[in-house]
């Protein structure tokens, strides 16, 4: 029996991987694997990360599991959706396989994730200015409603914890140009969140029809169901790794 691929957790702005640590607890308990990654443009001091930086840095952890021979769902939130998707060019399953290589990246997951055209940045996509729950200074970009946008759906105690734990996100992500659309090459899954404010779930839409994906998922949470709904979301990760656990050849037709 092939082993569970790992699945690779990708937080959005404003967050560190502690985001997911419940989710996690639910993976390891259902025997999947995982990891979450951190972004070097979170919380950095001097504010001057780039995607550039954020994509070397994710693509590196992911090329240290390849490299082992294991298979990766990677799951992307939010920002991390720009991030992962530069990340993985060259690393899908079956693009390594007709290379004789082992292991790869069998599935990316967009969870209320921008998947943005290549050349396009984040600001593009927000219209050219940040949204009025984000504040920039200088080179610093600040979260200012998580509880009402990113996490309204939660218990007011949580939100305050929440709420305490975000941090500065570096401003030169938010213009760095998309670099990869690996939903042309490897098989995508799209979470839409239906009750999102930060992400408006029409836009999710749209991203997931640009996909071309059989594998849409739709939850009744905000923008971040791992804190809302973890055993939900644990739910959805853990049928895509049951469909993953085949031949590179035959991802794509199970997906």
């Amino acid at each position: 029996m092939a082993s569970a691929p790992t699945i690779v957790l990708v937080p959005g702005a404003w967050c560190t991987p502690i985001v997911y640590d419940t989710l996690r607890a639910t993976l390891t308990s259902r025997g999947l694997p995982s990891i979450a990654t951190a972004h070097p443009s979170i919380g950095a001091e001097p504010p001057s990360k780039t995607l550039i930086d954020d994509v070397a840095h994710l693509r590196s952890e992911l090329v240290s599991l390849i490299d082992q021979g294991k298979d990766i769902i990677l799951v992307l939130h939010s920002y991390g959706g720009v991030v992962g998707s530069g990340a993985v060019e060259g690393l899908g399953k079956a693009e390594r396989a007709q290379q004789g290589q082992a292991g790869g990246v069998v599935l990316v997951v967009y969870m209320s994730a921008f998947a943005i055209p290549k050349g396009k940045s984040l600001l593009d996509m927000l219209g050219g200015r940040f949204l009025p729950f984000m504040k920039a200074e200088g080179d610093y970009v600040h979260c200012l409603g998580g509880a009402e946008y990113d996490f309204h759906d939660i218990p007011s105690a949580d939100k305050e914890l929440w709420t305490s734990r975000l941090t500065h996100t570096s401003i030169a992500v938010f213009s760095g140009p998309s670099t990869f659309e690996p939903w042309h090459v490897m098989p995508t899954a799209y979470i839409i969140c239906e009750e999102d404010r930060a992400l408006p779930p029409s836009v999710q839409e749209q991203m997931a029809e640009m996909l071309n994906t059989k594998s849409i998922y739709r939850l009744k949470s905000s923008h971040s169901p791992y804190l809302s709904m973890p055993d939900r979301v644990a739910d959805i990760l853990e049928e895509l790794a049951g469909k993953t656990g085949v031949s590179g050849a035959e991802i794509a037709a199970n997906l």
